[in-house]
């Protein structure tokens, strides 16, 4: 039997929603909350409703119609040639996350996870029956700080001829960092003379604050061995309504639709229509990048505190929305449960996103300004 335990997230997001209303504070699952969908999206799929266009199963390649859309927005967007053979709606980031994991590994494959790493990586990994190789992007100072960057020396180091699978996500999802072009561009060429897919995982691209960022996404139409995940969960809030997409080398579309077809028969038709609308539709995006900008400065403000008392250091996040935590613990696991049984704030362990991350705590600032302040304030209180 194969036995996948909840991630760390799953398992301290149940607590928190098995409280009382407003006993607890989620600062936990990395869920955009700070209005909700853009209510011009939800006013388009209320017209559709009233159609029968969402209906009926449909191709398990997704609607041609929203594949043909993601391929002319993003092939005008990034000046590149993205074709429809190269898109794939898929059932949220992790859907196409799953897709990719089945398809292209098999028992005993290696999975190169740069780490603290999303814990989808390595529990994919091991679902495949597959093994995950952690390479740790922690670096320690001096002053007792540390910092992190992807480092593709150790990524070399730690190939083998098992290796199939290179992933991460950029912007960085727990650490908030971004990883500068040259470094993608190096690890292209490696992956290209190794034979290796690089996956990367753009779900938080709408989300850069500061820092040299490029989306991968032209590098799909030049590499054979580069995939890019993309999602609507986190620039439209539709993390509810499961809608994703894969941009891939074109020989993968026969198999990852027949992956697809064995997995889900197709996928949900109503959240297509409305990831359709969305493409034609990023200005929507601009007041939740606002928000979470705004949120960002608040918490870095609030927390001030007690970094200059000593108890906690942290990096000023160039990305995502979430702020990676060191604390004074070698494991900051049994602090993180303290905290939320005490101060009633959820904060995800560092343990969760890899062996390096033990020490730290993830805080997710992607909330309504109200419900991130309390949050901040009842942690402020917590260290007294």
């Amino acid at each position: 039997m194969l036995e996948i335990p909840l991630s760390g997230i799953k398992k301290i997001e149940e607590i928190v929603k098995a409280g009382k209303p407003n006993e607890y504070v989620s600062l936990s699952q990395g869920s955009i909350k700070v209005g909700g969908i853009p209510e011009q999206v939800k006013q388009h799929v209320a017209g559709l409703l009233k159609t029968d266009l969402t209906d009926y199963y449909e191709s398990c390649w997704g609607l041609k119609v929203l594949r043909e859309k993601i391929s002319m927005v993003l092939s005008a967007r990034y000046n590149t040639k993205i074709t429809v053979n190269q898109t794939m709606p898929t059932h949220g980031a992790i859907g196409g996350l799953t897709l990719l994991y089945l398809t292209l590994l098999k028992e005993g494959d290696e999975v190169i996870i740069p780490e603290p790493a999303y814990p989808a990586y390595s529990i994919l990994t091991k679902a495949s029956r597959s093994t995950p190789v952690f390479v740790s992007c922690r670096k320690d100072n001096p002053d007792g700080s540390s910092s992190f960057e992807l480092d593709v020396e150790k990524i070399k180091a730690a190939t083998t001829e098992k290796t199939k699978i290179i992933v991460f996500s950029n912007p960085w999802n727990p650490l908030g960092i971004v990883v500068p072009p040259a470094i993608i561009r190096e690890l292209v060429a490696w992956c290209e003379l190794k034979k290796i897919y690089l996956i990367i995982d753009e779900a938080y691209r709408d989300y850069v604050f500061e820092g040299d960022y490029e989306s991968a996404i032209p590098l799909v139409s030049k590499s054979e061995w580069v995939v890019c995940v993309n999602t609507f969960s986190k620039n439209m809030a539709m993390s509810g309504w499961r809608i994703g997409y894969l941009l891939i080398p074109e020989k993968l579309s026969p198999v990852l639709a027949g992956m697809q077809d064995a997995l889900l028969n197709c996928l949900n038709n109503t959240a297509q229509y409305a990831a359709i609308f969305a493409l034609d539709h990023p200005e929507l995006t601009e007041s939740l990048y606002k928000q979470v900008l705004l949120n960002r400065d608040m918490m870095i403000n609030m927390l001030q505190p007690l970094v200059d008392r000593k108890l906690i250091s942290f990096n000023k996040p160039h990305g995502s929305f979430f702020l990676f935590i060191k604390t004074e613990q070698a494991d900051a696991t049994d602090l993180c449960m303290s905290i939320l049984n005490n101060a009633k704030v959820g904060l995800i362990p560092g343990s969760s996103f890899g062996p390096s991350g033990a020490p730290f705590l993830r805080l997710c600032y992607a909330r309504e300004t109200a419900v991130l302040e309390e949050g901040l304030k009842r942690l402020v209180d917590y260290f007294g």
